[in-house]
């Protein structure tokens, strides 16, 4: 049923294009690829060779607009590399039939699906800026379909989602650390909404409004988060504090040098392999690594991330010349080579351990209003409903504070244990 409604699909559009070239005079009809050549490049979408699949996509990005509708389809299939590759090659067309389809993948049970679906309504831009909207301003639509929502409006970044999504912090509050995080994201254009947000009536507003000004770094949020620290809600003054304090970090230089050559991928297939390729080299240089590491070394943490590459945390303070740096690099690039791959990638930054103590004074504070929040409440409404609180209130600043304080314990400890 499928491959016939593929069939019909392709055969369609084969019949517009032909009928457009006679009218018009042009002779088009022998670049337009065969049938059956349609159909075999999608197939090779779950192809088991990943330079089939590689090259199935930029063949069927290069077709363009006549494989839109036969890969919209294809969205649809069991196979979830299928549904996988079918998104990558939409992302890349560009078509702004796909937004609607591609949305549908945001609730995929895979998550690679979900995130291909993600990544490509990114790509396609601002066509899908105002169904994003809609979603997020509906207020009988899922949580997690609205989650998924504000991801991808951040990673568009088009100014039309800043106000809606200032919005949705009154309106949603299953949504405000998902809102808080984005925002951070969507850089300058959302500086000077965040700033009027800090006056706003409701904390929660106030208070994702101060993190999401310490994520974007700009200047301009300086005096406000200033003024936030004064704040009558101790949660605004404790994020307005965090958030002063990671704008004095950003504004610094931490970069010291950077080696080797960043892996390049036209599909998630070949980052996901990368991503591989990374870990195990972490992990193959992890006994030559142990005279650089601190105390007896400048090196505080080193590991692979979303950059594409591998980062070595070198102490502030540390007197670390290029000898030193070239020798830590090549702990890596030998074992690189090892397994295949050369210039191994490495960053070097300053980092301290001052993150650490921010990260557990946030955490503290968090707690203690937590606990004076309950204090405060009237005894019989407490003894009623402690219980469900305790089962069902979510925690999103603690949870996000915990997995920043466990992501730094990891990133020191990982080559002690």
């Amino acid at each position: 049923m499928r491959v016939c409604k593929l069939k019909i699909a392709f055969a369609a559009f084969t019949l517009i294009i032909i009928q457009l070239s006679l009218f018009c005079g042009v002779h088009v009809v022998s670049a337009i690829p065969k049938e059956p050549e349609m159909e075999s490049l999608i197939r090779n979408l779950s192809a088991s060779d990943l330079n089939v699949k590689t090259d199935s996509v930029k063949a069927l990005v290069e077709i363009g607009e006549p494989a839109v509708e036969p890969l919209i389809l294809a969205l649809g299939v069991e196979d979830p590399e299928l549904r996988e590759n079918a998104a990558v090659t939409l992302g890349k067309i560009k078509d702004e039939r796909a937004v609607e389809p591609l949305i549908g993948l945001l609730t995929d049970e895979e998550w690679e699906v979900e995130q291909a679906g993600n990544n490509a309504l990114i790509a396609i831009g601002k066509p899908a800026v105002e169904p994003l909207i809609k979603i997020l301003q509906d207020e009988n639509e899922s949580v997690f379909l609205q989650r998924e929502a504000v991801q991808v409006l951040a990673g568009i970044g088009d100014e039309r989602a800043i106000q809606p999504m200032i919005q949705a912090l009154k309106e949603e509050p299953e949504l405000d650390a998902d809102l808080g995080y984005s925002l951070g994201l969507m850089g300058e254009p959302a500086v000077e909404p965040l700033i009027r947000a800090l006056g706003d009536e409701d904390p929660n507003v106030r208070v994702r409004a101060a993190e999401a000004l310490g994520r974007i770094g700009d200047k301009r949020a300086v005096m406000p988060l200033t003024d936030a620290l004064n704040d009558e809600n101790e949660m605004v003054r404790t994020f307005a504090k965090l958030g002063l304090k990671s704008i004095g970090s950003q504004r610094e230089n931490t970069l010291i040098a950077t080696y080797g050559k960043e892996g390049e991928f036209y599909i998630e297939d070949q980052r996901r392999e990368w991503y591989d390729q990374l870990d195990t080299i972490c992990k193959l240089a992890r006994n030559d690594m142990e005279p650089y590491m601190y105390p007896e070394g400048p090196v505080v943490s080193y590991g692979w991330g979303i950059e594409n590459r591998i980062g070595v945390g070198i102490l502030e303070g540390s007197e670390v010349n290029n000898s030193t740096l070239d020798n830590i690099y090549d702990v890596f690039d030998m074992v690189g080579k090892e397994i295949g791959v050369n210039d191994v990638p490495v960053v070097f930054r300053y980092e301290g351990f001052v993150q650490m103590e921010t990260a557990q004074e946030v955490a503290e504070d968090i707690e203690k209003n937590n606990k004076t929040e309950e204090t405060d409440k009237e005894p019989e409404e407490t003894d009623k409903t402690a219980g469900d609180v305790r089962k069902s209130r979510p925690i999103p600043e603690l949870k996000f504070v915990f997995s920043l304080l466990s992501t730094l314990t990891a990133a020191f400890y990982m080559n002690k244990s």
